[in-house]
């Protein structure tokens, strides 16, 4: 039964899809009449030069469809049109109050007469467009136009024409008082954005958590401006449609304007779905990287690789969204995207070939990302390079080194790379002291040292277990050298040995014990006679 049931639908659907696809053919095509006797013959149009059809206007206003060859519409519009308007100027100087359209015949077709002033002739084509016999169709066309000229002589009547401005004064004051609301709603917004937008470290190199509500407040305070932009161009529009006058100029903006709005409004969307994939994204990213049941460290690592995964998203986003913005401005422009996605298929197999080193990129990138080698903000070397990793993405990792030097580095060449702030960091610190010196009492002014520094509160937070005297690890020139590891947090390894060195160094003074310095020693001889 599932079975026949899919087969049911599946057929259905078909003849739907196959129902949808014929109707711009039916609307094309003569429908029959009730008397057979009126029926006009069936004419095929030449398919080199397709019948098209197009409107007649007056003030701005459509009035019926005439038809004719591609090559002839265009001539056949702007002599009615031109005819159209001598007609209507000529009846507005008259005194008469109804317009005169007369209907002859010629050539066994209506000819229309607008006060004697030839207008057109009413063919088979465009009959056949209505659906109509040429009789019925003609007898339309006059109602159409006379009371089209009757409102055209109403509309220019100065109590019409005061209706109409004070209907534009409240048009235009109804789109003030909407711009300074939104304008109202906009600073609004602005208040919080302030307030959650400064980024909140500590000095150590600490990714700031992601916030959701910055992205998702930065796109609200674009859709406003760009909904006070549209609330001023429909408050042009509904002005410019009020008047008989500035109508054409309203329809001649709709009509010139098309494309450059499509991609304008294809644009718009775009970015904002871009700017809100974002912020959703960002939303996502908080609420993984809040959670009771991590541990510090552990949070930290969790932190970074989301704020990691959550750039390369984005990323990946921007591309995806103006592709398909693209497609759909082609789609909206009434452009076949089948060859052209065809083409783009075989272009990019042709460049995935050429382009191998670029597929390495974006698989070690995705590696590394997957397995958290390391993300944004951990400190690595690579190669001869060491430095914070301010980017990564599928295709490079980029990373600033202490000298202040962005270096970018493909995916595909990292081999080996040394994590300097994964999980926990460690102080390795070699002491040299005099060979003259007691070597317990030496290490046990070491260990004093460093427990003490590790006991008070303001080193408790970075030293993470106590200091552990590896002993004397080396004989060197200037004197034994001791060995200390201190366990710390990520990135604090450096500040920790920086202070353990200067308190060392107090701490042999007060003791009066010289920190070793290589020394040469000069023998002499005297040769006897």
């Amino acid at each position: 039964m599932p079975a026949i049931r899919r087969r049911l639908i599946l057929a259905l659907v078909s003849v739907i899809l196959t129902l949808l696809l014929h109707i711009p053919v039916w609307a094309q095509a003569p429908s029959p009449v009730a008397n057979p006797s009126t029926q006009q013959p069936l004419i095929i149009p030449n398919l080199s030069n397709p019948l098209v059809s197009d409107w007649i206007w007056l003030d701005g206003r459509r009035l019926f469809k005439i038809t004719a060859t591609k090559g002839n519409l265009a001539e056949r519009i702007q002599a009615v049109q031109d005819s159209l308007e001598t007609s209507k100027r000529k009846y507005l100087r008259s005194d008469s109050a109804d317009p005169k359209v007369d209907i002859r015949i010629s050539n066994n077709l209506p000819v229309i007469y607008v006060d004697d002033q030839h207008l057109m002739t009413i063919t088979s084509l465009d009959a056949e467009l209505r659906g109509l016999d040429v009789t019925t169709l003609d007898d339309q066309i006059k109602s159409i136009l006379e009371t089209a000229l009757r409102r055209a002589r109403t509309e220019r009547q100065p109590q019409f024409l005061r209706q109409q401005g004070i209907l534009t004064a409240a048009v235009i004051g109804c789109a003030v008082l909407l711009n300074r609301l939104v304008h109202f709603w906009q600073r609004r917004l602005r208040r919080p954005a302030k307030a959650v937008a400064a980024p909140k470290t500590d000095g150590s190199l600490e990714l700031p958590p992601v916030q959701f509500w910055v992205g998702f407040l930065g796109v609200l305070r674009q859709v406003l401006s760009i909904l006070q932009i549209s609330i001023g161009i429909i408050c042009l529009l509904i002005c410019l449609d009020r008047f008989p006058y500035t109508r054409p100029i309203n329809i001649w903006l709709l009509k010139s304007l098309p494309i450059p709005l499509t991609l304008t409004g294809v644009g718009l969307v775009t970015y904002l779905l871009i700017r809100l994939s974002w912020a959703l994204v960002n939303r996502f990213a908080l609420a993984l990287t809040v959670t009771p049941f991590l541990s510090p460290m552990a949070s930290r690592r969790m932190l970074l690789r989301i704020s990691t995964i959550a750039n390369v998203i984005k990323g990946i986003a921007v591309p995806i969204w103006i592709s398909l913005g693209i497609i759909v401005a082609l789609i909206l422009l009434k452009v076949d995207v089948g060859p052209l996605l065809a083409g783009v298929g075989l272009v990019g197999v042709a460049l995935s070939l050429a382009s191998q080193s670029i597929i390495k990129d974006a698989l070690n990138g995705f590696l590394v990302i997957v397995e958290d080698q390391f993300g944004v903000g951990d400190v690595i070397t690579v190669d001869r390079y060491t430095g914070v990793v301010e980017t990564l993405n599928l295709r490079m990792t980029q990373i600033r080194n202490a000298e202040g030097q962005l270096i970018t580095i493909p995916n595909s060449e990292i081999r080996i790379v040394a994590n300097l702030s994964s999980e926990w960091s460690r102080v390795d610190l070699n002491i040299p002291i005099p060979y003259h010196t007691d070597i317990d009492q030496m290490l046990d002014l070491i260990q004093s040292t460093a427990q003490a520094m590790a006991d008070e509160p303001d080193w408790q937070k970075q030293i993470l277990e106590p200091p552990q005297l590896m002993g004397v690890d080396d004989f060197d020139h200037r004197g034994p050298v001791v060995k200390v590891w201190i366990k710390t947090q990520p990135l604090q390894q450096w500040a920790v040995s920086r202070e353990l060195r200067r308190r060392l160094k107090l701490a042999f003074d007060e003791a009066n014990i010289s920190i070793p310095v290589p020394q040469q020693q000069l023998w002499l001889y005297r040769s006897h006679p």
